[in-house]
């Protein structure tokens, strides 16, 4: 009895450190595999992750800062995007022209990196007194590496990467389609080939007063990656006293997210915006615990 004792004690700690590796190797492939947006809950505030079609007339410049850290069981995985916006007045009544740059980093453990680089394009058109449309185009690159370890050789691969999309817009209505990766490209930066696959997103948001100081916004999306695979998120932020910003959204059944922030916070003639989103995985293991995420708006 004591030596089952004894032996159970030595192969118990191996027994962990396999399931541990297993795990992370298992949430190293998903994120490889993940999409934007799935990495990233603030959709419904810069809707440009989703679709490059998503013009905002209620400023001329606007930067856009976002990172992101796993505060669970597997360390070292962050993400991080910046994106920019100018809006340029076409000469034309209520017709403007939109461009921007968005870079995006996911550092996976502490070997692996996936990078994404698009300029964008976006033209805006006012259709009526109450309803405004809205397409764009971003054209870039997508890479992945994977640094050298002690136990192998590393790589690094690029792909073309671009986006197409239109948006419907009335002042509380609207409603986006946009397809992703739209070369489809495939990725070999070592051994093993990684295709990623032509995104379809529909977009869709209703805001609402429910309160004279409490506006309502409720959003969702759907996206379809082939193979009878569908993602969702659904949720709502709620504009309080217009400066307080409260949400929840839920993505897939696998991750709530809880929104908390300030905005339109006036410095000079710009103003700022700052959420912060704690998220909450659904799933057992390995996935991890939780996230923390810092969002930031700068704009003219």
């Amino acid at each position: 009895m004591y030596s089952i004792l004894k032996l159970s004690k030595r192969i118990m700690p191996v027994i962990g450190i396999v399931f541990l590796f297993i795990s992370k190797s298992f949430y190293c492939q998903a994120q490889l595999s993940n999409t934007v947006f799935e990495d990233f809950t603030q959709t419904a505030i810069n809707p440009y992750l989703i679709n490059p079609a998503a013009a905002d007339t209620s400023y001329n410049l606007k930067v856009g800062i976002n990172a992101i850290d796993e505060l669970g069981l597997v360390k070292y995985v962050n993400r991080f995007y910046l994106d920019v916006d100018k809006r340029i007045h076409s000469g034309r009544s209520n017709s403007y022209h939109f461009v921007g740059l968005q870079t995006l980093n996911s550092k996976i453990g502490q070997y692996i990196s996936r990078s994404r680089l698009q300029l964008r394009y976006a033209w805006y058109m006012q259709l009526s007194p109450k309803a405004a449309l809205s397409a764009g185009l971003s054209l870039g690159f997508i890479n992945y590496a994977f640094l050298t370890t002690q136990g192998g050789t590393g790589g690094s691969d690029f792909g073309p990467d671009g986006s197409l999309g239109i948006h419907y817009v009335r002042e509380k209505t609207k409603i986006g389609f946009a397809v992703q990766q739209i070369f489809s490209p495939v990725l070999m930066p070592v051994s093993q080939t990684f295709k990623l696959n032509r995104l379809y997103n529909i977009d869709v948001s209703q805001g609402f007063r429910l309160a004279p100081r409490v506006r309502v916004n409720l959003f969702g999306v759907i996206q379809y990656s082939g193979q009878n695979n569908f993602s969702y998120s659904a949720g709502f932020m709620s504009d309080v006293s217009e400066y307080v910003l409260i949400g929840i959204n839920n993505f897939t059944l696998k991750k709530t997210s809880f929104n908390f922030g300030v905005q339109h916070i006036r410095i000079f003639e710009s103003e700022l915006s700052i959420i912060t989103t704690y998220s909450i995985y659904n799933a057992a293991l390995p996935t991890p615990n939780s996230t923390l995420e810092l969002f930031m708006t700068f704009q003219l």
